[in-house]
């Protein structure tokens, strides 16, 4: 039986006390009250309970719920409880695990482990509803050239805001996650290219637009993007080439 399913029974309860000190329970005929003020043969002639309701506990009669039996009983139930507190504590620490690798440790968007799985969730939502979806590979494209001009600390800046601004203009429905250095991978769902295409060109202005600040300087950031359709059960690897193929030949028209 799983420990979830265990509960304390109201008759048990009467019985339940100090396991330190066995003197204040009492569980013989005659033997007076216990540890919460009343004994089993108390409540019986007061008459507010049955005496199954009383004196039985998993269908242990009364005149077997010795005070050995009432004791192995009452360890059991706190061994349960105590399991079922650390059994809490294990998933909520795993929630909280998860959430933390899910999560960047900088930027508001996710991993890059974590935006392939929703890529490849993505890909076999596609395939059983019959919907439309994009992804998107959104980039610094003169991230290297802040980066000789202004230092390090600018282009981190520069990736910071660009999250921000992504993320703050994504639907929930979307999913954002960095691919490494100067670039963004978009997840649209229900979402076809040239929507999507629509969304990005809005994205890039907002990004360039800025303003972005460094130091008391103006950074003039230059956004790129590639776009393509995920298709039913698509290999997440497939996908990626595809938007990288996709991003280099805009970078070249440029």
């Amino acid at each position: 039986m799983p420990i979830d399913d265990i509960k304390p029974s109201e008759a048990v309860k009467p019985y339940m006390g100090n396991k330190a000190d066995p003197k204040k329970r009492s569980f013989g005929k005659g033997g007076g009250q216990g540890h919460y003020g009343r004994s089993a043969s108390a409540s019986v002639q007061g008459g507010g309970e049955a005496v199954d309701d009383v004196t039985s506990f998993m269908n242990i009669p009364q005149e077997e719920l010795t005070p050995a039996v009432s004791d192995a009983i009452i360890s059991l139930m706190e061994e349960i409880d105590h399991l079922r507190e650390e059994l809490n504590l294990t998933h909520s620490f795993e929630d909280r695990l998860s959430h933390s690798l899910d999560r960047h440790m900088d930027l508001p968007v996710l991993t890059r482990h974590a935006l392939v799985r929703e890529l490849a969730i993505m890909a076999a939502h596609v395939g059983k509803t019959q919907t439309h979806s994009s992804f998107a590979y959104f980039q610094i494209a003169n991230f290297a050239a802040l980066k000789k001009q202004y230092g390090l600390l600018a282009g981190e800046a520069v990736i910071r805001e660009t999250s921000q601004i992504l993320k703050a203009n994504l639907r929930e429905t979307d999913r954002i996650g960095t691919l490494g250095g100067d670039g963004f991978g978009v997840v649209l769902a229900l979402s076809d290219v040239a929507h999507s295409q629509q969304k990005l060109e809005n994205l890039k202005a907002k990004v360039e637009q800025g303003p972005m600040f460094y130091d008391g300087c103006v950074l003039a950031v230059h956004v790129a993007y590639g776009v393509c359709a995920i298709h039913a059960d698509q290999d997440v690897k497939e996908i990626l080439k595809q938007v990288d193929v996709d991003l280099n030949g805009r970078l070249l028209t440029q």
